[in-house]
């Protein structure tokens, strides 16, 4: 009842904040509206809305952000001495109000775009499906009021219920709603498609023979699709490994150099180091996971691995903790005789193990659901295919699948066990599917599933219908096979990246330490730190132990970090990557534990960071009788 009441109350207060918008913007709403033919956009958008109301409520959102901002902006010229916040609180006037009005502008587009991804991607089902139907004499009106039940169909699904908005409530016929729906549609592939079915049944043509065809090339087109997706998804990963390793390495030089020696100040050493790993590195792993979800977007949702971070989550954080405490703390230790480097090693191995203990409930759960999941994909055109031929002998469908349920289909075989099970108990075949695939995410074998139950109730599982399905199921699983050996290849990046920069990043310190200290030119001694020579030096024994610190713990993050990107590279989905990131995490534990072990006195004693500052110190007083 609150639920109910709480949408009520919504729904009334977009219906003032229209009313107004309508009100103070409907004319200039109107005019920009006609201008940028937003009639056309929100239409292939799949958006309800008139474009005079919508650009109405765009304009009225604007000028409120704008009355905002000026008013924030008073009190800030008011109140505030720092002129750098006054010129941030004026620039975010300007640019917040037309930012809104272009994302305005864009947003319809933006949906469009989205609209015909998601149809394109469930196209090639869709379109065995009506093959299917079609072998059973299913007209256009059963075959999308039956599409309007098929859950596992959710961009399709829409489509087939905006048809049947218009046959019911605007009285239109099947073929005027279905030709209705495909013109404004914003998939070029669903258009094409559609009308020409359209076409052949207005015709009289042979409506099985069209379809066959078609499928065959929207099938070949996804192939096709799917070799550009994988070369775009080559040059997103080639961008990555660009910014974040050749980038960070980069970086990482030179907020150590700076940490090191910073002329006349600056950003960089540990500050630079830790805002540019644990703030701006995940936001370029966000974007580059978005833009990968846009190129291969997952079929299905599975969330079980997110749901086991809730446990994961805070067990790691408390190892992390832990391994701190036990270590004790997190600052790293200076002694007489050098770096306390057992130190720094065992906060590095209690952060790394946090990390892998964060990753390992998820990975668990997706390799135990997901990757055994994956294998039916391949056994299933096999029992369509047997399940075709054992019709052809004029047994019942159900008798068919009790009889196949003695064969061996490797990972399918238990689901086509508790099939014929309930089967032979006298259970509706529907029921008897839904029970027997209840808690498999196997998005392919859910659709293939739906397709049996559809054939058997509408065509009493002709033997044509269900070659059909297996021809087309096989294509999908190369399909999806296809798509997994092109991408391939591009999994190593994150792996050989990661590495090279925990290796690079203690090698540039430990290396800028020990060339410099080696140099063979004699120091007249100096401070520990300071002012030397023109030169702020801070070249401590505790300073270059914090440098080694957190340029490891970054490491290891980064390491964390391109584990997820490698997960999505390989199985088109994010819970995946959990498992490439324990492993790279551990190889980074591994690997800056024996860099660290080999350091020895490169950045060890009092005696070594005194030679350096007078190293430093004879170098600026060259430099200043050069001047």
């Amino acid at each position: 009842m609150s639920a109910a009441r709480q949408r009520a109350g919504e729904m009334r207060g977009t219906s003032i904040v229209d009313a107004m918008a309508l009100a103070v913007f409907g004319s200039i709403g109107e005019r920009l509206a006609a201008t940028f033919k937003l009639h056309e956009s929100l239409r292939r958008a799949g958006l309800n809305i008139h474009p005079r109301l919508y650009m109405a409520r765009v304009l009225f959102y604007m000028f409120t952000a704008l009355l905002v901002l000026v008013t924030i902006d008073f009190f800030v010229l008011l109140f505030a001495e720092n002129l750098i916040v006054k010129v941030v609180f004026a620039l975010a006037t300007l640019m917040v109000p037309p930012i809104i009005l272009a994302w305005g502008l864009y947003y319809p587009e933006a949906k469009a775009s989205e609209r015909a991804m998601k149809t394109e991607l469930e196209f090639p089902f869709f379109a065995a499906y009506m093959t299917a139907m079609a072998y059973g004499g299913v007209s256009p009106e059963k075959l999308i009021e039956r599409l309007t039940q098929i859950r596992v169909f959710k961009a399709l699904r829409e489509e087939a219920l905006r048809v049947i908005r218009d046959v019911k409530i605007f009285g239109q016929n099947i073929l005027a709603a279905l030709e209705r729906n495909a013109l404004w549609h914003p998939s070029r592939l669903y258009r094409d498609f559609m009308l020409g079915y359209l076409t052949t049944i207005r015709t009289g043509g042979d409506v099985i023979h069209y379809l066959e065809i078609r499928t065959q090339e929207v099938f070949q087109s996804r192939m096709e699709d799917l070799k550009n997706r994988a070369e775009r998804v080559g040059f997103i990963v080639e961008a990555y490994a660009a910014v974040a390793v050749l980038g960070t390495l980069s970086l990482y030089i030179f907020f150590i150099i700076s940490g090191l020696i910073a002329a006349g100040g600056g950003f960089g050493g540990t500050v630079g180091i830790m805002l540019y790993s644990f703030v701006l590195l995940p936001m370029l792993v966000i974007v580059i996971l978005l833009m990968l979800n846009s190129l291969i977007p997952s079929q299905e949702n599975i969330m079980e691995p997110y749901a086991y971070l809730f446990i994961s989550g805070p067990a790691g954080l408390l190892v992390a903790l832990a391994g701190i405490a036990l270590s004790g703390g997190i600052t790293p230790r200076v002694t007489d005789n050098g770096i306390d480097m057992a130190h720094i090693k065992s906060v590095i191995v209690a952060i790394s193990i946090a990390f892998i203990v964060v990753s390992l409930g998820p990975s668990i759960v997706y390799m135990r659901k997901v990757r055994r999941e994956r294998a039916i994909s391949r056994s299933l055109a096999n029992f369509f295919r047997d399940l075709s031929e054992v019709r052809r002998t004029g047994l019942s469908p159900e008798k068919s699948i009790i009889m196949l349920s003695e064969r061996d289909y490797g990972p399918l075989t238990p689901i086509i066990k508790r099939i014929a099970g309930a089967l032979s108990i006298g259970l509706h075949v529907e029921k008897a599917v839904r029970q027997a695939i209840r808690g498999y995410h196997n998005w392919v074998l859910r659709v293939t599933m739906r397709f049996l139950v559809d054939a058997m109730e509408v065509g009493g599982g002709n033997p044509h219908t269900l070659d059909s399905l297996a021809r087309y199921i096989s294509s999908l699983v190369e399909i999806n096979e296809q798509l997994r050996k092109r991408l391939r290849a591009y999994i190593l990046m994150p792996y050989f990246g990661a590495i090279m920069v925990a290796v690079t990043s203690i090698l540039t310190l430990t290396m800028l330490v020990s060339a410099v200290t080696q140099a063979g030119l004699v120091g007249g001694g100096g401070s520990m730190g300071g002012t030397v020579g023109g030169l702020r030096v801070n070249i401590t024994p505790q300073n270059i132990a914090n440098l080694l610190l957190i340029a490891s713990i970054a490491s290891v993050f980064n390491a964390w970090l391109s584990g997820l990107v490698a997960g999505k590279i390989q199985d088109q989905s994010l819970a995946a990557g959990f498992l490439h990131a324990a492993i790279l995490t551990a190889i980074t534990m591994v690997v800056l534990l024996v860099l660290l072990g080999g350091t020895g006195d490169l950045v060890g004693s009092s005696k070594t960071t005194a030679k350096l500052v007078a190293q430093l110190a004879s170098f600026a007083s060259f430099g200043k009788e050069l001047k």
